[in-house]
């Protein structure tokens, strides 16, 4: 009888360890998502400096800011994910996209 006990308390505090942990388990690949988006930006912002067309400055300025925008939309998807692994899933598309922005702003930059 007592060995039965143990298990049921064993098995429940397993169980309990899972679940406490899935959302720690869910939350660490956000920055593998995210700070490659903030590079790709920080690399966006360095280039502009350089720029003399104000014109055209201001269009790499506004896909820098469409950047910025969308890897704080991630960032928030990972932080506080309402619908699980779809916020998750939309945190990692968000970063993607905001890497894709900064990365097009850099090359405006370039020509």
């Amino acid at each position: 009888m007592k060995f039965g006990w143990v298990l049921i308390r064993l098995t429940a505090a397993a169980a309990l360890v899972v679940i406490l942990s899935a959302p720690v388990a869910f939350a660490a690949p956000c920055p593998g998502h995210t700070d490659p988006a903030q590079n790709a930006i920080d690399k966006a912002m360095a280039g502009m400096k350089g720029m003399s067309d104000k014109g055209k400055m201001g269009l790499v300025h506004t896909l820098i800011d469409d950047a910025k925008m969308l890897l704080w939309s991630a960032k928030h998807n990972c932080d506080k994910p309402a619908a699980g692994d779809y916020d998750h899933a939309r945190s990692a598309a968000k970063a993607a996209a905001a890497a894709a922005y900064a990365e097009a702003a850099e090359g405006l930059a370039k020509k």
